[in-house]
């Protein structure tokens, strides 16, 4: 079995040589000159530029290729995630200070949470909250208000892949998932306790983009014994100003916003 997957990463090892060849002073390639370049066989790299073809990461024209609009998507996601990363840095430390608690910045990507940013208080409690690291959205309060404002169909293949039990209160119930969910939507923001970790509270509200599109989440979180376990009602109202801050800076209008949903009633 080792042999089929060793093969498979060395071809997308190559792959990924062939695509970084492509520069601004050299935008076009022919079979030739990479194999030479990259001291391959012309067969192996035909068979590994057809496939980058056949998924727009490579465009052919007179046997000669050049990067295909495939790349532009990738690019697209990479420059919001940036964007959202540099716009969310001083609300983020401004929440903390507030509030003295761990706050984050997270995306839902394959339905599971990303954390894109991270600000630490100055008694953080460990958690499992890196940069990057993937998280079920059903245990987190980032991932319970970004999960709120997915389609139907996505929210079912969620449930249809189970719902994981992480820490003591982790929802696996697909019904109450759902009902939880809709009062996620109708108060504006998210609220686990002991969800994905015995002990630990998280808020969670939601960042939008110039479209109105949910693209990400604020979060804040600690644990039950300090302030957040006693009176939450500050952090919820915290939380969402940094979420609505956040929002303006990516160029939503909440004016605007409020007048569609009029215009739609």
């Amino acid at each position: 079995m080792s042999e089929p997957n060793n093969s498979i990463l060395q071809s997308v090892q190559r792959g990924l040589q062939i695509l970084k060849l492509f520069s601004a002073t050299n935008p076009v390639w022919g079979i030739t000159d990479i194999a030479t370049t990259l001291k391959l066989s012309k067969s192996t790299v035909s068979r590994i530029t057809s496939d980058l073809v056949e998924e727009g990461y490579l465009e052919k024209t007179h046997n000669k290729y050049r990067l295909g609009f495939s790349l532009l998507t990738l690019s697209g996601v990479i420059t919001s995630h940036l964007e959202i990363h540099r716009e969310s840095r001083d609300p983020l430390k401004s929440l903390v200070h507030k509030l003295g608690e761990t706050a984050h910045i997270a995306i839902l990507e394959d339905l599971e949470i990303t954390y894109l940013h991270k600000v630490e208080c100055q008694n953080p409690v460990k958690l499992f909250t890196n940069i990057g690291k993937k998280n079920p959205p059903t245990c987190t309060g980032s991932g319970k208000i970004l999960l709120a404002y997915q389609s139907e169909s996505a929210i079912q293949e969620l449930i249809d892949r189970g719902l994981p039990m992480i820490g003591p209160n982790s929802i696996t119930d697909p019904q109450k998932l759902i009902m939880e969910l809709q009062n996620v939507r109708e108060n504006g923001y998210s609220i686990c306790i002991d969800e994905m970790q015995e002990g630990i509270i998280s808020i969670g509200a939601a960042i939008r983009d110039y479209t109105n599109e949910v693209v990400a989440a604020v979060s804040i979180v600690g644990p039950k014994q300090r302030g957040i376990g006693k009176d939450a009602s500050p952090y919820i109202t915290e939380v969402i100003k940094a979420a609505e801050e956040i929002s303006e800076k990516l160029g939503y209008i909440k004016a605007l916003d409020q007048k569609r949903l009029g215009n739609l009633r």
